[in-house]
């Protein structure tokens, strides 16, 4: 099932990435290339939100740069903390989950599910 995001593709003639609230959940969502994608805007390693800090298909967390590949959730970095810290990333929730990203004939997001 998709779900409509009230955003016009025309946002990303001035940006790459935009967050949108889906299904009551923020999803990140990336133009690269020709193409959409959708992942959610939480990080794995503290729950971080992910925002729009994305450098082509690559979005890092700002919190402890945990690098995400948007295209498939995927871990593509581990965060950076003090040695002597404790990180639980092996048990992280990732990869994040993805979505599909389409647009519609009237030139609208939809997200599915």
């Amino acid at each position: 099932m998709g779900f409509r995001v009230n955003i016009l593709v025309k946002v990303f003639e001035r940006r790459n990435s935009i967050i949108a609230w889906v299904n009551n959940k923020p999803i990140l969502i990336v133009k690269y290339g020709d193409r959409f994608y959708g992942m959610d805007a939480v990080c794995a390693h503290m729950g971080c939100a992910l925002l729009t800090d994305v450098n082509g298909y690559v979005a890092t967390c700002p919190a402890h740069l945990a690098k995400y590949d948007v295209r498939t959730g995927e871990m593509i970095e581990k965060p950076s903390v003090r040695p002597d810290v404790p990180c639980e990333y092996m048990q992280v929730k990732a990869p994040l989950k993805t979505y599909r990203v389409n647009v519609t004939p009237e030139g609208f997001l939809e997200v599915e599910d």
